[in-house]
């Protein structure tokens, strides 16, 4: 009997394990080779070939492989359209409503039998449609039936107002397949179009792809674009914050921008469109024009702006998102940093140096070789003796101090932030507790910025540092979030760390560099929020500066940046290198992020790596000279760059000095330009395109740029090279040393700029405010106030100035400030005025 009993549970064992691995084998085709319910015939109409939307964009595309997609194969000959593309019929459709309300609509959607790329299609999603301005549509595309993960933005929050009304667009949904288009009212130009591919929406892998009106797209980020207009032929931007060396390798880099702008036709009319997702993701570009988003996760959450110029789409934007904050007026000065000074003595003959040459020169910042064994909180005291009283020096002088801190605590049990973080159990966690990595001070945890226990440990932490450091603004690295470890063996092989989908990334890992994807925060798991690592750091360090300076303006300076950043923080383009090509394109990817919201931003003048050569370093001074932010910053090794280390007789020295006094003598300008981005949206470093969008010619340039509308700004860009072919818009372009205008107009001109020059015009019809410069802008502040007048055509002009202390928060607000509108028509009368408002001002 028990050995029948035996035998029947062996047979029952070896059932169990037939049935177990067949299942095995079912469930792995079902990943591996989804399966349609339903039978599914792809329709493979002859597309025109930039139309066709990608349905391998993962791997290497076969015949087999599409046919097991169920797309269509037509290779085709010399040409970049993908072999594999999606058929004409798929996707989902309308199964109720749209249902219309005065607000917008709501639409239940019903998945077709069609093409599935990964598995695991959701059935039935929902449309939620908002026509929440004038000019802003906002549409989402959830699961009705389970929570997805959604982006909780600091600034952007439901609307609790009445629909809008005299709206500027017109919405049409599409039924079988789903569509869904926007039209402009005053022309019915379809500006966003979804018909041109199916809508794939699949637990970790969502598609949407969009036709455009022109191919004249500009933004997404960050990335190294070597020019300011988008190339539409077939490139592909993967989207995922990454510490990687900025190149031309099309890589992912430190922030997660997806907003781009489209211009619609030379009339200036233009649109925008923001995803409000935080996912791993890639945008593919192609000539139809049309744009695919290729999501990990999260929802298609989808705002569109439109504006009758590229300017007042940006303010559309910011008026979402946040708009930028107000710098403190110090901060507009030029700034001297690098890495490794060599100790106290070395940095303090820098700023000795730097003052003897007599170089407009305003911050000093210290990297993190001013720390003790690299860990935040804390300085060398041997190295960096008397690193307090340096900083007390440079305010006596008034000079102003910024440090670096990083998120990487050291995993130090005698070490207090660690202690304390710890007890207030802030790190970011996995299953057996906080994730532990490899950064500057050796192991270390991460602070959960999202966690408001582990924003109130890092606030209480640099209260306490700054008691005993007086910096004035912190410039926070490494927060996209960095680790050197590149977690092979570390994280877990799940669906997670290991989707089905990755986007072209740098390594194709998720978790290369960073914290593995199942790691848990506040605001959920790391696959869904590592993309905000850094604007949650970023909130975290305004708050702790805030109670640092409850009065006082002070600045934050961040790598990794997501929408809405600039609302707290400038940002620099990372680790550059010291080459002509990184010279280049730092113009493009400074108008990108004024694009994006953060107008106070520039790249490391002469190059982070690398040793610069006396001709790149000039070149690069006289342009950095107009940046935004205007930093000078060097690597570990490399010769020193600051201007003052080429002789007090060189003529970098010479040419540096001269331009940085134009920049503080401009200052009021730029200035001004920055209450406008901070109270309006206004760009402040600004593409030709958006001033003279009637001209095609704009469109493409790159080269040339200008702050606000009325300075342009041609720089020498090449090696060798003392003549550069500029464009001169539609307008008087007065030079700025001479005075006396260009006659070329809308045309190209050779202009000749030798080795101690920079192509500087001003814009007829603009008054400048100036003020007469001095070394630092505490002192230039001091000097008598000035406007430059170009008259125009009709012989007038017009500008404004915006004054205030320069250091109080939210001086707007408080109505604490100065501000004038200037409008000349005759010059005898503008004297009079400017005798008038000058001997006033002196009196107030």
């Amino acid at each position: 009997m028990a050995k029948k009993l035996s035998k029947l549970a062996i047979c029952l064992l070896i059932l169990f394990l037939i049935v177990l691995g067949i299942s095995a084998v079912l469930l792995w085709l079902l990943i591996e080779n989804p399966l349609q319910d339903v039978p599914f015939t792809p329709e493979c109409l002859d597309t025109n070939l930039a139309e066709r939307i990608d349905c391998i964009p993962d791997e290497l595309a076969t015949e087999e492989l599409c046919h097991r997609r169920q797309c269509c194969w037509r290779p085709q000959e010399n040409s970049s359209a993908p072999s594999c593309f999606f058929p004409t019929n798929g996707g989902y459709k309308v199964t109720e409503g749209p249902t219309y309300a005065d607000e917008g609509f709501t639409a239940k959607l019903r998945r077709l039998p069609s093409s599935s790329l990964f598995g695991y299609d959701i059935t039935d999603i929902l449309l939620t449609a908002e026509y929440q301005t004038t000019n802003r549509f906002h549409f989402k595309i959830s699961d009705p039936d389970r929570k997805r993960y959604e982006v909780p933005h600091e600034h952007v929050q439901q609307l609790d107002q009445k629909a809008a009304s005299n709206l500027s667009y017109r919405v049409e949904v599409t039924n079988n397949p789903f569509g869904i288009k926007i039209r402009r009212t005053k022309n019915n130009k379809v500006l966003f179009d979804t018909s041109i591919g199916p809508l794939q929406y699949a637990e970790q892998y969502l598609q949407l792809s969009v036709q455009l009106p022109s191919h004249y797209v500009y933004g997404f980020g960050e990335h190294v674009h070597q020019q300011y207009l988008h190339n539409m032929d077939w490139k592909t931007w993967p989207i995922f914050t990454r510490d990687a060396i900025p190149n031309d390798n099309m890589t992912n880099l430190y922030g997660a921008q997806t907003f781009f702008l489209c211009l619609e036709d030379d009339s200036g009319l233009s649109f925008g469109v923001f995803l409000m997702n935080s996912n791993a993701m890639e945008v593919a570009l192609q000539p139809a024009p049309a744009i695919t988003y290729r999501i990990t996760g999260g929802i298609l959450d989808f705002y569109v702006f439109l504006g009758n110029n590229p300017e007042q789409v940006v303010q559309e934007y910011l008026e979402l998102i946040g708009r930028p904050f107000l710098p403190p007026y110090w901060s507009l000065g030029f700034q001297l940093s690098r890495r490794d000074y060599g100790g106290i003595e070395g940095l303090a003959s820098v700023v000795t140096r730097t003052r003897a040459v007599r170089i407009p020169y305003d911050v000093q910042y210290s990297d993190i070789d001013y720390m003790e064994e690299k860990k935040d909180f804390t300085y060398d005291k041997e190295n960096f003796n008397g690193l307090d009283q340096f900083a007390e020096e440079l305010h006596r002088n008034g000079q102003r101090y910024i440090i670096i801190l990083n998120p990487g605590i050291s995993k130090n049990l005698t070490y207090g932030p660690y202690e304390r973080g710890s007890r207030k159990r802030v790190w970011v966690s996995g299953p057996t507790g906080p994730i532990v990595g490899e950064v500057w001070p050796g192991p270390a945890v991460f602070p959960d910025y999202t966690n408001p226990q582990g924003t109130q440990w890092w606030v209480e932490e640099l209260v306490q540092f700054h008691k005993e450091l007086n910096f004035d603004g912190i410039w926070i690295d490494m927060n996209e979030v960095s680790n050197f470890l590149n977690n092979d063996s570390l994280c877990e092989p799940n669906y997670l760390n290991y989707p089905s989908f990755i986007p072209r990334i740098l390594d194709r890992r998720l978790f290369a560099r960073t914290l593995c994807m199942d790691a848990e925060q506040h605001w959920g798991l790391h696959y869904d929020v590592h993309n905000l690592y850094g604007y949650s750091m970023t909130i975290a360090t305004a708050k702790a500066m805030e109670s640092i300076f409850p009065k006082k303006r002070s600045f934050v300076l961040t790598r990794s940046t997501f929408a809405g950043s600039g609302k707290f923080a400038a940002h620099w383009l990372g680790d550059n290198d010291a080459t002509w090509n990184d010279l280049q394109w730092s113009i493009p990817s400074i108008l990108e992020f004024n694009l994006f919201g953060i107008p106070m931003v520039g790249a490391n003048i002469c190059g982070f790596a690398s040793n610069t050569s006396e001709e790149l370093c000039r070149r690069w001074m006289q342009l950095g000279a107009f940046y935004p932010l205007s930093r000078n910053h060097n690597g570990p090794g490399f010769v020193d760059q600051d201007p003052a280390a080429f002789g007090v007789n060189s003529v970098l020295l010479n040419s540096a000095r001269y331009y940085l006094n134009i920049r503080y003598n401009l200052l009021p300008y730029l200035y001004t330009l920055f209450f406008r981005a901070h109270t309006r949206g206004d760009t402040v470093a600004r593409p030709l395109v958006h001033e003279f969008y009637q001209d095609s010619q704009t469109w493409k340039i790159h080269q040339q740029f200008l702050w606000g509308p009325g300075l342009l700004i041609t720089p020498v860009l090449y090696s060798g090279v003392d003549r550069v072919m500029a464009y001169i818009p539609d307008a008087v372009w007065y030079g700025y040393e001479t005075n006396v205008a260009i006659s070329q107009r809308k045309e190209w001109m050779e202009m000749v700029l030798p080795r101690d020059k920079i192509g500087l015009h001003l814009r007829g019809g603009s008054i400048f405010p100036t003020q007469e410069p001095a070394e630092t802008t505490e002192a230039s502040r001091k000097n008598p106030l000035g406007f430059i007048i170009a008259l125009d055509d009709k012989k007038e002009a017009k500008g404004e100035l915006f004054w205030d202390d320069g250091e109080t928060r939210d001086t707007y607000g408080k109505k604490l400030y100065f501000l004038a509108e200037f409008n000349v028509t005759r010059v005898r009368q503008l004297m009079e005025f400017f005798k008038v408002f000058f001997s006033q001002l002196a009196t107030d």
